[in-house]
């Protein structure tokens, strides 16, 4: 499959072309916005920290820690661009969440490309980085969740809560990419999935960030309650303080990686149906339409037919898709496969 080299034209390039897209002045809006959110959030808390007498810090060292966050900031838009370079490039590098739906869907049911490119804007930014961050410090606390475990008190807080910003940091380039990027790049490819068993029909990219969600969203209430639990009513506000103190910068982080990569989204998306449509030949609805179309069909119950009330009606439809000619109907291609095989390791 590698060794042949297919040209291929995406037939859904205008279509795509004439979504609007992020302009030079909403990026810049955008990335200003997340860095005085990144300030604001940080320095906000240990403002109300000093305040009440939970923490001190020294107000000499007030422009050394801004530079620190200026240059977190300005160091992850260098990082979205890099990772933004590898999914045009590289768009196998994300196919982890084909992996995870096949998994879910017990590698069942059939694949087909129908993308349908929406307009972006800020907002839309502003709602995925929420998301975004929530899963990171989910997965975060899933690995520090044990070492949390353990009676905390005041002092602990700014401590906890670096550690914790840390190792969101760590994982950050790998959970954005595989986690955060690829089913959104599913999810604008329009690649949806026809299930035979539940006679259901979904977008691949909505199915995978439907399980993350759960699992990042469980999994930070299950660490708040362990760690209510271990400090007791004296400090009930302590947990929740530690998820604040990653929140706060991180939202300002995947904010970044965010307003890059929807600036980049277009050609990532178009590079990633080439990848869908090349090496595992998965059909679109502009070149095998009345294939998909019986497909769909297949998954009506013929039994409805039978039992709708204009029973007339039905059978002369029946009786209309009997007579229709067979060269009327698209065969299948014998160059598509109908199920999507497992991502190359």
């Amino acid at each position: 499959m590698m060794g042949e080299t297919k040209a291929y034209s995406n037939p859904y390039k205008q279509q795509f072309d004439e979504a609007e897209s992020l302009s030079a002045g909403k990026v810049i809006l955008g990335l200003i916005a997340s860095t005085v959110i990144m300030l604001a959030s940080t320095w906000g808390l240990l403002t109300i920290l000093n305040f009440s007498g939970v923490y001190s810090f020294d107000t000499s060292r007030f422009l050394p820690y801004t530079s620190y966050m200026l240059a977190a900031s300005a160091g992850s838009v260098a990082l979205a661009l890099l990772l933004c370079g590898i999914l045009i490039k590289w768009p196998r590098t994300v196919s982890l969440s084909l992996h995870i739906h096949r998994r879910a869907k017990k590698h069942s049911g059939d694949y087909f490309l129908s993308p349908e490119p929406k307009n972006e804007t800020l907002g839309i930014a502003f709602r995925r980085s929420l998301y975004g961050s929530i899963l990171i410090v989910g997965i975060a606390l899933t690995l520090l969740g044990f070492e949390l475990m353990v009676e905390l008190n005041t002092g602990d807080l700014i401590f906890l809560g670096t550690v914790l910003m840390i190792v969101s940091i760590v994982i950050l380039p790998f959970t954005i990419m595989l986690l955060y990027f690829g089913p959104w790049l599913l999810k604008d490819s329009g690649l949806f999935h026809l299930d035979t068993k539940d006679r259901s029909l979904s977008n691949v990219g909505d199915d995978v960030e439907d399980i993350l969600e759960f699992f990042a969203g469980v999994d930070i209430i299950l660490v708040w309650l362990e760690l209510t639990l271990s400090v007791g009513t004296e400090a009930p506000w302590i947990p929740i303080f530690i998820i604040i103190v990653s929140l706060g910068p991180l939202f300002s982080i995947i904010l970044n990686f965010t307003i890059v990569f929807m600036a980049f989204k277009r050609r990532s998306t178009l590079s990633m149906m080439r990848y869908l449509t090349t090496e595992f030949d998965v059909p679109d609805m502009v070149s095998s339409p009345d294939y998909i179309r019986s497909k769909v069909l297949a998954l009506v119950d013929r039994e409805m037919l039978v039992t709708a009330p204009s029973s007339e009606t039905a059978s002369e439809s029946s009786d209309e898709l009997k007579s229709k000619p067979e060269s009327d109907v698209e065969p299948k291609p014998k160059s598509k496969r109908a199920k999507i095989p497992p991502p190359p390791d």
